[in-house]
């Protein structure tokens, strides 16, 4: 009886964490979803995404931010392909262009921002969790027009940033 009980206590230590990082897995990802949609409510995502957290990086908030999110969904790239193709030119954002080969690239506009989505079926070994659908992964970018930089103004011939500043002796 002293063994049963032995067995029940070391069974209890190690199935009991095991069990709560699953729900604490999901209880991060909801709230990682929670926070991304409210700081991203003007750009729709699938809900059956599941978003890859290291590789995301989010500044500022609504239509505001800019930044990248990179998901993984279920979901074939045609079927993501359909979704943001109707859902996002419906909260405002214009398509500008897209491209559709092995990947599926889209870029879309509005008030001065762009967003390109890039869609890609993950390999075999990739997209495979351990007895579930295979994955497609998606990743977000949303960045400012102008944040590259403005055109340069042509500089006048023999003039530099730093005045007319001629090389010296050894270099001529």
């Amino acid at each position: 009886m002293k063994i049963f009980w032995r067995i029940v206590v070391l069974l209890l230590f190690t199935v009991g964490p095991l069990a709560s990082c699953t729900t604490y897995n999901s209880r991060t990802q909801d709230d990682t979803k929670l926070l991304i949609e409210y700081a991203l409510y003007d750009f729709p995502f699938p809900k059956t995404s599941k978003i890859v957290e290291n590789e995301t990086v989010i500044l500022g908030a609504g239509e505001r931010w800019s930044g990248k999110v990179r998901f993984l969904d279920t979901k074939s790239p045609p079927e993501l392909l359909k979704f943001y193709a109707e859902v996002v030119p419906a909260s405002g954002w214009e398509m500008k262009s897209s491209t559709v080969s092995s990947s599926i690239f889209l870029v879309f506009g509005r008030d001065n921002r762009v967003a390109t989505v890039e869609i890609s079926r993950l390999s075999f070994l990739q997209g495979q969790n351990f007895l579930s659908a295979r994955n497609t992964s998606v990743v977000v970018s949303v960045n400012y027009a102008d944040s590259i930089g403005s055109p340069k103004m042509p500089q006048q011939p023999g003039s530099d940033k730093f005045g007319n500043l001629s090389p010296p002796n050894n270099l001529r």
